[in-house]
């Protein structure tokens, strides 16, 4: 093997992050901005929900919502034209049902988290003045 002087291969270390810079380097700084905004964003948040007294309740419907499962199209044939979704094993006829299911859930859910605390810290919980509003009609609860 050929004795290469002091520093080649720091030459060529540097020719090769040179070329890769070239190829990738306009993606990289892409997903480095949008990791800056969605930084930028959670701070503004964060500021914003110091100064309100009942942000808690917007994040823990935050929290709520991203560990439910999201919304599927039904599974359908090449070609055809369906409208149906799933969500939570049930199928729904259009897709804003299903959107209106899964929001009543995680209200529900939300809801339920509240009461649980209340009854954790030993607070009294009252029953709703009005029974199942937020299921379809008045029935039965799930």
């Amino acid at each position: 093997m050929p004795a290469f002087p002091p520093g080649f291969w720091y030459f060529i270390a540097l020719a090769l992050a040179m070329i890769a810079w070239r190829i990738w380097g306009k993606r990289i700084v892409i997903a480095v901005q949008r990791f800056d905004q969605r930084r930028r964003d959670a701070d503004l948040q964060a500021y914003f929900d110091r100064m309100n007294p009942n942000a808690h309740f917007r994040q823990t419907v935050d929290q709520i919502s991203e560990a439910t499962p999201p919304i599927e199209p039904f599974a359908k044939a090449e070609g055809a034209t369906d409208l149906r979704t799933v969500w939570n094993g049930e199928i729904y006829g259009s897709r804003e049902d299903a959107e209106a299911a899964r929001w009543r859930h995680v209200i529900i859910q939300a809801r339920n988290f509240y009461m649980d605390l209340d009854r954790t810290y030993g607070n009294r919980v009252r029953a709703r003045a009005s029974r199942n509003t937020l299921d379809d009609g008045g029935s039965e609860p799930r």
